[in-house]
């Protein structure tokens, strides 16, 4: 399949395409399977929860930016931004709020006796958020899976940070395994401060900051 990692923001009718890869390219990330240990009841969520990964995707791109990757005209990966305003905290939270009047059904249908372990992640990474200064906040960033190795986690990535230095704007995200961190690093992100520990052995979430880009002003 042809790769050529050309990334474009999102529009409401990306969702559905959109909410598939994401989907499918989460179901074995480190923190939703510290979430949802069983692989059966993942996959069978990943089935069931289009609509309302859709729902929320189309949401974020109102409150922030979706960007997507393409490979042969389909969504082969996606990344999700919230812009932080000195410290006010992106107006959406990943993964934990739900579109709608009834979020707290749709969360609790979605995700089922695991929602407190969802919620608990939130609480954790949200107590970690840098305050009192504006930036990029990666949320959430993924590649399906066989796609994988081929440099559009990159792309993604410098898609928004070329945008972001523009803007001498810094950035934000929390790497969820040591390859990610490594990825991370080699595009200016650095540790700050200690890892965010989820409990009953859960992966570490270390926090990642790169600093507004000196343009010489």
């Amino acid at each position: 399949m042809r790769t050529d990692g050309r990334v474009r923001r999102a529009v409401p009718e990306d969702a559905a395409a959109a909410a598939a890869a994401l989907a499918r390219a989460a179901e074995d990330e480190a923190v939703v399977k510290w979430i949802t240990p069983d692989p059966a009841v993942r996959r069978r969520r990943a089935e069931e929860a289009g609509e309302y990964f859709a729902a929320w995707l189309t949401a974020m791109m109102s409150t922030g930016e979706v960007h997507l990757v393409e490979a042969g005209g389909a969504v082969a990966g996606l990344a999700l931004w919230q812009y932080s305003d000195a410290g006010a905290g992106p107006r959406v939270e990943p993964a934990a709020e739900a579109p709608g009047d009834d979020a707290d059904d749709v969360l609790r249908r979605v995700y089922g006796d695991d929602l407190p372990r969802l919620l608990l992640v939130n609480e954790l990474v949200g107590e970690r958020h840098p305050a009192g200064v504006s930036y990029w906040y990666l949320a959430q960033i993924v590649v399906v899976p066989e796609l994988r190795g081929r440099g559009l986690g990159g792309a993604l990535l410098r898609h928004q940070l070329e945008r972001v230095d523009e803007q001498g704007t810094a950035a934000y995200l929390e790497a969820s395994s040591p390859r990610n961190r490594v990825l991370y690093e080699r595009h200016g992100f650095r540790a700050l401060g200690g890892p965010v520990v989820l409990p009953d052995g859960g992966p570490l979430l270390q926090p990642m900051w790169r600093p507004r880009a000196d343009r010489g002003e």
